[in-house]
C-alpha cells in the first residue's frame, strides 16, 4: 500500500514540488494501472503548464472557497452529524499510533487518510478502512462535479479505480451515505458503545 502515500500528492495543496510528485504517480500508474494513464497525463500537463499561483487558485476554487467538492471524508460521510466528531477522535488516534503527521489539516482530510493507509500495522484494518469507508466517500465526492473538465475530477476517478482494483473481492460491507450504514466497521467506530476493536474503537 506504499503507493497511497504518493497518490496523496494528487489532492495536496499545490507547491513547487507537485510536478515531481505527479511524475512519481505517473510511474506507478503506468506500471500497475495503465488504463488510468490518460487521466494522470491530463493533470500532469496542467501542473507543468500552469504557474503554482494559478494552480493554487484552481485548488481553492475546487476544494476550499465555494468548493465544488470537499476533501474531508468524515464530512462526506456524516455531514454535520455528531458521528463525524466521534469518527475524527478515533481517526486521530490512528494517526498518532501510525506516526502520521496531519499537518494543519484534519484527520479525515483525504491526503492524510491516503498517507495513513500504508502505515496502519494491521493490514486487515487498513483494507477495511479503504474498502468500507474511503471508496464510498470517493464515489460521493465525484457526484459533486457537474462538469467533467475539472482536472481534480480526473484524479478522483483515477484514485477510485486504483482503490477498487486494490481492494477488489474483500468480504466487507460498504458504508451507505446519509447515515443508513449497516457495516460492522462503522458500528465499531461510532455506533456501538459495547463494541471493542483495536484501532479506531474507544475501549
Amino acid at each position: 500500500m506504499k503507493h497511497y502515500s504518493t497518490l496523496a500528492s494528487l489532492f495536496s495543496y499545490p507547491d513547487n514540488e507537485l510536478a515531481n510528485n505527479v511524475a512519481e504517480v505517473r510511474e506507478i500508474v503506468s506500471k500497475h494501472y495503465p488504463e488510468n494513464l490518460e487521466n494522470i497525463d491530463v493533470f500532469f500537463s496542467f501542473v507543468k503548464e500552469t504557474p503554482v499561483e494559478k494552480q493554487t487558485e484552481y485548488y481553492i476554487k475546487t476544494f476550499d472557497v465555494q468548493a465544488l467538492c470537499y476533501l474531508d471524508i468524515g464530512y462526506i460521510l456524516f455531514g454535520e452529524d455528531y458521528k463525524r466528531g466521534e469518527f475524527l477522535v478515533n481517526l486521530r488516534k490512528e494517526h498518532r499510533e501510525a506516526n502520521n503527521d496531519c499537518g494543519s489539516e484534519l484527520a479525515d482530510h483525504l491526503p492524510n487518510m491516503l498517507r495513513l493507509l500504508p502505515k496502519i500495522a494491521e493490514r486487515d484494518f487498513a483494507e477495511e478502512l479503504g474498502y468500507s469507508i474511503m471508496i464510498p466517500a470517493l464515489k460521493e465526492m465525484l457526484k459533486s462535479f457537474k462538469e467533467e473538465n475539472n482536472v481534480y475530477r480526473n484524479n478522483l476517478v483515477t484514485l477510485l479505480n486504483i482503490m477498487e482494483t486494490d481492494f477488489n473481492g474483500l468480504d466487507y460491507q460498504q458504508f451507505i451515505i446519509n447515515n443508513k450504514d449497516k457495516t460492522d466497521f462503522l458500528k465499531n467506530i461510532n455506533c456501538n458503545p459495547k463494541a471493542c476493536r483495536s484501532g479506531m474503537v474507544q475501549k
